[in-house]
């Protein structure tokens, strides 16, 4: 269990999904996205003494985008942090502000509007300008080594992949939170194939942390880095996603089989088949029969549900969260874990665990 004296309790939380809306621009979306939070923790902005923001200037498509976008999500004159990470890391530093007893109620957000642009090429812009530019290696690219790479040491599970894409969409489909429109093409390099990729959207995630008791406690944390290099990494193990996995569990005083509910972060399904293998939820080349299944990886639907970096890990959290506090019998999770991945193909990983108080 958590050993600081404060801890981090989540109140509420809010994801809001779209795609090419008109009638509202990113700033409208973010204070919506917000505003959705604070209604569901039954506060006022007024409660909350920091904000910890997850955004890209990249992403935003604006120079200094905080300036633009800080105050919609509430951070005009409060205390405010804003990491160039994913979601989850933004989540991960509020709840450190609350431990630390520098906060009391902290509002972290995240959010990324994939029709403002093309968010492989803008992932081609964030890489090496050296090694990768040229060769224009996008996020998407990534994935495919890494599923090429496994096929190579996993082949005939041709079966398997089918079942977890077809078994994605129907759980995809049945999230409330989920985009059901059609958006942007997949097109996707081999071997990835086009149901295997990520439905872009337009995503809102924000969430209220603070220190007084609430329903879920987050009492693990955990992050992982990998080699800056791509060359240098393992794209199997994921180990940036292994060791931020186990450092959550440790923190939270539990084994792995204590937790009931995770929700994988990851682009493609491939990504979530592999981040789950590295989390230690099946035996390596068994991800995708996982997937398939297994009812407690990926409820949501993952990144069929609607994806736009770097939103996504705390998407995953606050999934997480929902499931744990809707009604449920005795025999319902009582913990849950959420991972969420950086950019650069999965440079940082960062792990939490969520128990229900």
């Amino acid at each position: 269990m958590n050993k600081t004296k404060n801890q981090a309790h989540i109140y509420g939380a809010a994801v809001e999904m779209s795609w090419m809306d008109a009638s509202q621009s990113l700033t409208d979306l973010i204070f919506s996205g917000v505003t959705a939070a604070l209604k569901d923790a039954d506060m006022t902005l007024e409660a909350a003494d920091s904000i910890v923001l997850g955004a890209s200037d990249l992403i935003d498509g604006r120079s200094l985008s905080s300036m633009v976008t800080a105050p919609a999500a509430g951070a005009y004159m409060k205390d405010e942090i804003r990491l160039s990470e994913d979601g989850l890391a933004a989540a991960s530093f509020g709840a450190a502000r609350i431990e630390a007893g520098e906060s009391q109620v902290t509002v972290v957000a995240a959010w990324g509007r994939a029709s403002e642009g093309d968010p492989l090429a803008v992932s081609r812009a964030g890489s090496d300008p050296f090694l990768h530019q040229p060769l224009c290696i996008s996020e998407m690219d990534v994935s495919a080594f890494r599923l090429s790479r496994w096929l190579g040491r996993y082949p005939d599970n041709d079966a398997s992949r089918r079942a977890a894409s077809a078994e994605r969409q129907r759980r995809a489909a049945g999230n409330p939170h989920a985009l059901h429109s059609v958006t942007a093409p997949r097109d996707v390099p081999y071997p990835l194939r086009e149901d295997e990729s990520c439905r872009w959207g337009d995503v809102v995630a924000a969430m209220v942390i603070g220190k007084a008791p609430g329903k879920v406690l987050i009492s693990g944390v955990g992050h992982g880095t990998d080699h800056a290099d791509l060359g240098e990494r393992d794209l199997l193990e994921m180990p940036a996603l292994r060791d931020a996995a186990r450092l959550s569990l440790d923190a939270a005083g539990i084994n792995l089989s204590d937790v009931g509910l995770f929700e994988i972060d990851g682009m493609t399904l491939s990504d979530e088949a592999l981040s789950a293998e590295a989390v230690g939820l099946c035996p390596a080349g068994d991800g995708f029969r996982a997937l398939a299944e297994r009812q407690d990886i990926n409820p949501s639907g993952g990144s069929e549900a609607g994806w736009c970096y770097p939103a996504m890990g705390l998407v995953r959290l606050i999934e997480a969260y929902q499931m744990l506090r809707a009604p449920q019998g005795p025999d319902g999770p009582r913990r849950a874990m959420a991972t969420g991945l950086g950019g650069g193909g999965a440079q940082t990983a960062t792990a939490i665990v969520l128990e229900k108080t």
